[in-house]
């Protein structure tokens, strides 16, 4: 078995950066700006939340499109505010359980 990947990290890297902007060219200023308030709300806690967790507490409603999430859990985590935790199933009903980030305050 070949050991080489069937992606070059490289271009993967560069293509996540770009649609990560893209996301973020497309997100609703006031939406990103409560979503930020929503993260660092919840990273007091010091207990692992997903973007579910924003929502289901009433800190922010949902984004335009689903893709708007990452570029605000990336902004936070640039910043200090929160860690990656795990993974854990999605609370989404709509994604049936797949693998999502849990984050935690920094």
């Amino acid at each position: 078995m070949s050991t080489e990947s069937i992606t070059d990290p490289i271009v993967a890297n560069a293509a996540q950066i770009e649609g990560m902007q893209q996301a973020t060219d497309h997100t609703d200023p006031a939406w990103a700006a409560g979503c930020q308030r929503a993260i660092a709300l919840a990273a007091t806690l010091a207990l692992p939340f997903q973007a579910a967790d924003l929502v289901a507490a009433g800190l922010v409603g949902e984004p335009r499109h689903p893709n708007h999430w990452g570029p605000q859990f990336a902004i936070a985590h640039r910043n200090g505010v929160i860690e990656a935790h795990g993974f854990a199933p999605s609370k989404r009903a709509t994604v049936r359980n797949s693998a999502c980030r849990t984050w935690i305050g920094a």
